[in-house]
């Protein structure tokens, strides 16, 4: 297994912030994002930013996060030992400067760790992690995946006198209800890590599965109702 295919339905209105249009009198406000035939999808960068929301709140619950975490652990005390053979090896001038700062860095990196790292290690390259994908449209004929929607902003202003409530109607143009989505996460140098991938596997789709309860969304203004999405997840490359 190399893979995870997710295929995302939505089951509210999906509000996914894309580039500004020319505003038009009587127009559309805010649009979702499109790709370049005018067709919505999922940014990987969405999909990826919510998960990893998840992953966060689940770290201390389950015990495949506490493996995970222990597995780059591990990881880093390896790459630690090369790199400081290596410098070693080198007998620059400065080795015992360089030696205390890649101590340092991989000493914080160790204390930080979590299942978290799944999304990349900050400060690290090529380390052991998810890659994603866009998640692209599933076509289907004659159906109009777009829906227009209406919604207030309400401002409070305090003039000197009296407080002023002023309502403001912004229409969006989102993905409406009953659309549906295929992408792929790509499991990446995960053959590092002394936690077997079957482990890595069932807490990321446990993560994902977590979208279905309703109670973590996609995109923006999820407290308006938007953002519902159920996932469905199969696996791929044995």
């Amino acid at each position: 297994m190399n893979t995870i295919q997710l295929k995302v339905t939505t089951l509210s209105n999906l509000f996914i912030g894309g580039s500004p249009r020319t505003f038009e009198i009587g127009g559309v406000d805010l649009f979702t994002v499109t790709d370049h035939n005018g067709d919505p999808y999922i940014p990987a960068s969405s999909f990826k930013g919510s998960l990893r929301r998840i992953v966060r709140d689940l770290t201390k619950s389950y015990a495949e996060a506490k493996l995970i975490t222990e597995a780059y652990q591990d990881y880093l005390v390896t790459k630690q030992e090369e790199n400081l053979l290596r410098i070693e090896e080198m007998k620059e001038k400065d080795d015992r400067f360089q030696r205390e700062r890649v101590e340092k860095r991989f000493e914080e990196a160790i204390h930080k760790a979590s299942a978290e790292y799944l999304f990349g290690i900050e400060g690290f390259n090529h380390t052991p992690k998810l890659i994603f994908n866009d998640l692209q449209l599933i076509e289907t004929e004659d159906v109009d995946p777009f829906s227009i929607d209406a919604k207030n902003s309400i401002k409070v202003s305090k003039p000197q006198e009296e407080p002023n409530v002023a309502v403001n109607p912004r229409t969006y143009k989102t993905v409406r209800p009953g659309v549906e989505f295929s992408g792929e996460i790509l499991f990446y140098m995960h053959d590092q890590l002394s936690v077997p991938k079957e482990v890595t596997a069932r807490f990321v789709e446990n993560a994902i599965y977590q979208f279905n309860a309703g109670v973590y969304r996609l995109g923006n203004s999820g407290s308006r109702g938007y953002g519902r999405i159920q996932v469905e997840v199969s696996r791929e490359g044995d």
